[in-house]
């Protein structure tokens, strides 16, 4: 299988295959069972403004993404967010900046947070459909400021962590190899002071107490840097976190917001019942940029349709209630509207 995710040296600058994600916070306000950073079940921590423009200022002379991630655990848990983007924004390493938050604070971001990010990506999840008038906020918000909004469910998760991991090799190898995150996304990580390949090798480590030395370096400025970045980075061998993690092919799971104390039982098995070994075998084979637990909301369908009865009640009669809800409130034209767009005919 040919990799997909290589970062590449291009006149003189690491271009990784998308992004890089600047973690704000650890911690989240709710707690889904399959977190993929495990936000649930970890302290609260805060990125320092100061440390993040020392690490994107080093990072932006040797190191050249696509769009930089702010993300968490909830990153609007963060009392000084805009302070955060704006450290990070000033060191011109990237020219575009997406947050992605569960939506449920958005009513207290403030205008400066919205003026620092290009994009805002919202994350939906089965019980904790957002209110209309916070949905229809964030449209405004985005309307006002001339940011994109995007809006995704999560119904199901794969499994990610296994506390009791594996001792198979072979197994951890084959895992590695169809593993989305190290091979297509190339979702690279920055927490205080240290460049992580993969986000999930910060919280494997996390969980089971383990180290995070052989997982990570540190960013310093040099030519050296560079260099072993860029190993680092297109490695072919497993983290040694890789042993508690199942990457992109573990098995479906619906999600749920669980007990805290619930979440470490409902992952102390071994890893070899976490995969799914069809997916396993299918990614081995050829792998895309497709996220699978992703289902997108808004819908390639003209508001005029929207309007008709019948597509109404083939939505209401079949959808998930959650969905059709944000349907109807995505289908509402946003507040505010130029003329120009009010009036454009559309070309014949």
């Amino acid at each position: 299988m040919k990799s997909l995710g290589k970062s590449r040296l291009i006149k003189g600058m690491i271009i990784p295959p998308t992004h890089v994600e600047l973690i704000a916070v650890d911690h989240c306000n709710i707690s889904c069972n399959i977190c993929n950073h495990a936000s649930p079940l970890m302290p609260s921590w805060f990125a320092d403004p100061d440390t993040i423009h020392r690490d994107f200022s080093i990072l932006s002379k040797y190191y050249r993404p696509k769009f930089v991630k702010v993300i968490g655990g909830e990153p609007l848990l963060h009392n000084h967010l805009d302070a955060v983007i704006q450290a990070a924004r000033a060191t011109d390493i990237s020219d575009y900046f997406k947050l992605t938050t569960n939506g449920l604070l958005l009513h207290k971001a403030t205008d400066a947070i919205w003026e620092a990010v290009d994009e805002v990506e919202i994350s939906l999840y089965p019980g904790l459909t957002l209110a209309e008038k916070n949905i229809r906020l964030a449209m405004e918000k985005a309307e006002v400021f001339g940011k994109k909004l995007t809006i995704y469910y999560y119904e199901q998760f794969r499994e990610t962590f296994s506390l009791k991991g594996t001792s198979d090799n072979a197994l951890v190898n084959r895992v590695y190899a169809a593993c989305k995150i190290a091979n297509v996304w190339g979702c690279h990580a920055v927490r205080g002071g240290f460049f992580h390949k993969c986000p999930q090798s910060i919280y494997a480590a996390m969980l089971t107490g383990k180290g995070e030395s052989t997982d990570r370096i540190p960013i310093v400025d040099s030519a050296a840097f560079q260099v072993a970045l860029l190993e680092y980075v297109n490695s072919a061998v497993p983290l040694s976190a890789c042993v508690n993690c199942v990457g992109t092919v573990g098995s479906y799971k619906t999600h749920a917001l669980m007990p805290l104390n619930q979440i470490p039982v409902d992952i102390d098995k071994p890893m070899e019942e976490l995969v799914d070994y069809d997916w396993l075998e299918r990614s081995l084979i050829t792998q895309d940029t497709y996220d699978d637990c992703k289902i997108p909301s808004r819908l390639g369908v003209s508001r005029a349709l929207i309007k008709h009865p019948m597509l109404q009640r083939f939505y209401r009669t079949f959808w998930p209630k959650h969905l059709y809800h944000d349907f109807l409130v995505l289908s509402k034209p946003p507040v505010r509207q130029s003329a120009a767009k009010t009036h454009q005919k559309r070309p014949k």
